[in-house]
C-alpha cells in the first residue's frame, strides 16, 4: 500500500530516562492512505534522511516494516 507522509516529529518519549547513546534517534511518522486513514509509525531519523523521505512524499512499508520512498 502507498502512503503519504503527513507529518514527521522527533520521538521524545523515552519515559523517565534519557535516550541512551546506543539507541538511534527515532522519528514519529504520521502516514495517510488513499482513504484518508492515518497510521503512525516510528522510524530511525537517520534512515529518513538517508532515503530523503520528507513530509508530502509517497512511501510504502517493506517486509521489514521500514519505510521506502515510492516514486
Amino acid at each position: 500500500m502507498i502512503y503519504t507522509v503527513k507529518r514527521i516529529d522527533e520521538d521524545v518519549d523515552y519515559g523517565c530516562e534519557e535516550r541512551s547513546e546506543d539507541v538511534p534517534v527515532m522519528a514519529v511518522v504520521t502516514l495517510t492512505n488513499s482513504l484518508g486513514e492515518e497510521l503512525v509509525v516510528k522510524a530511525e531519523d537517520a534512515k529518513l534522511y538517508e532515503c530523503n523521505i520528507n513530509e508530502g512524499d509517497k512511501v510504502s512499508i517493506d517486509a521489514n516494516n521500514k519505510l521506502e520512498k515510492s516514486y
